[in-house]
């Protein structure tokens, strides 16, 4: 299985694997995050007083900066660690009075901080420091005070003031607001590591098969047979096709263990055996419903837990019923391959109803019923009343 696919979450097919690197800037991060809305606290007056502040910004201080302070810097100017300004892009000032917001480097009016969308006036500005509060009592409409430069404007420069003057039009400060800081990716909330993680491991990800693993990590299930079934629908367990496509058996051992001379496929195991698939219609015969598998053993298992005409409340039993039967279809199999034992369609099937049933007594609070009634009326014991 390529490492890309492990690490994926498990909504999207994954194992929920993390990347080491993506949750090293995440935590690194929420210390940016932190700069900004606690500047009251005792680490930050001392790396205040070791680097210095400007813009309301501590400094990044060069190379007499220490390792951690350097990956800090690198995040918010969005190199070296992690390419991409994500930071930035997804910090936003909500201004209230304007006391406390820089008007040309944070981020309060439109996508980006005037210095960004405005980088000439910007280095034409006498002021570059002074706070949004400030440039207001000025006057910032085109012609106010507030636009103070270091030598005459030329022409093209004077539409850029005009244009910067129009985004501002519809700006009204709250004199008894105070500024606060608002993350994107969770405005509510604000930043949170597990927030940062996942959109740092989506940033440019393939789509993935959304719904196909819904089904794969139920809580009833032990953990190694979610696992096998997550192989499953990855077709990544040890049949004998891919094993002889890896060429670790020849060609003429490819042959299902049941005898009935076809290549060991998963779907062919699991679903389409005339032997094995016998198992299957005594489930439904037990369960009581006329089902029609599909060819393949994905699609078959995600029909059988999602039946229609059930009520939801039954998918969750269906699903630990069909993890048992491809678990314990796999046990026979390896059994007849290894030791060379053989057991009985019907006790198969009796295996599969007792194994359901101590999964479900084990793992499921509400279950309180007993292996007979399980045995006998096990659609009572789902919800489903006669």
């Amino acid at each position: 299985m390529d490492w890309d696919s492990v690490c994926c979450l498990r909504e999207e097919g994954g194992l929920g694997v993390r990347r080491l690197r993506e949750f090293n800037v995440s935590l690194l991060g929420k210390w940016c995050w932190q700069m900004l809305v606690n500047k009251e606290g005792l680490w930050y007056r001392v790396l205040q007083a070791r680097y210095g502040e400007e813009g309301g910004r501590l400094k990044e201080g060069g190379r007499d900066g220490s390792l951690w302070w350097r990956m800090i810097s690198s995040i918010r100017r969005g190199v070296g660690l992690w390419e991409g300004s994500w930071f930035e892009d997804n910090v936003r000032r909500i201004v209230g009075g304007g006391g406390s917001t820089f008007f040309w480097s944070d981020n309060w009016v439109g996508d980006v901080p005037l210095r960004v969308k405005f980088p000439r006036l910007f280095d034409l500005a006498v002021d570059k420091w002074a706070t949004v509060q400030q440039m207001a009592s000025r006057g910032w409409a085109e012609g106010g005070g507030a636009w103070e430069w270091r030598r005459r404007l030329l022409a093209w420069e004077e539409e850029l003031v005009s244009e910067c003057a129009s985004l501002l039009l519809n700006v009204v400060l709250q004199d008894y607001t105070i500024d606060r800081w608002r993350w994107m990716l969770d405005p509510l909330h604000g930043y949170s590591v597990k927030g940062t993680y996942t959109y740092l491991t989506t940033i440019g990800a393939p789509s993935q098969e959304w719904g196909r693993f819904d089904d794969v990590w139920v809580k009833e299930a032990p953990l190694k047979v979610s696992i096998f079934v997550w192989r499953l629908l990855r077709n990544r367990i040890p049949t004998k096709d891919n094993l002889f496509r890896r060429r670790i058996i020849p060609l003429d051992d490819i042959s299902c263990i049941a005898g009935c001379d076809s290549p060991e496929t998963e779907d062919h195991l699991l679903s389409q055996c005339p032997h094995f698939g016998e198992v299957w219609h005594r489930i439904f015969h037990w369960l009581g419903i006329s089902f029609i598998p599909p060819a393949s053993i994905s699609n078959h298992l995600h029909q059988f837990c999602r039946m229609a005409g059930f009520p939801r409340a039954i998918h969750s039993f269906l699903t630990v019923i069909s993890m048992a039967t491809v678990w314990v279809i796999w046990k026979e199999r390896n059994n007849r391959i290894f030791n060379q034992k053989f057991v009985t369609l019907d006790r198969l099937v009796d295996s599969i109803k007792l194994m359901s049933f101590s999964w479900l007594k084990a793992n499921k609070p509400t279950f309180a019923f007993s292996y007979y009634d399980w045995w006998r009326h096990h659609l009572p014991c789902t919800g489903v009343l006669l």
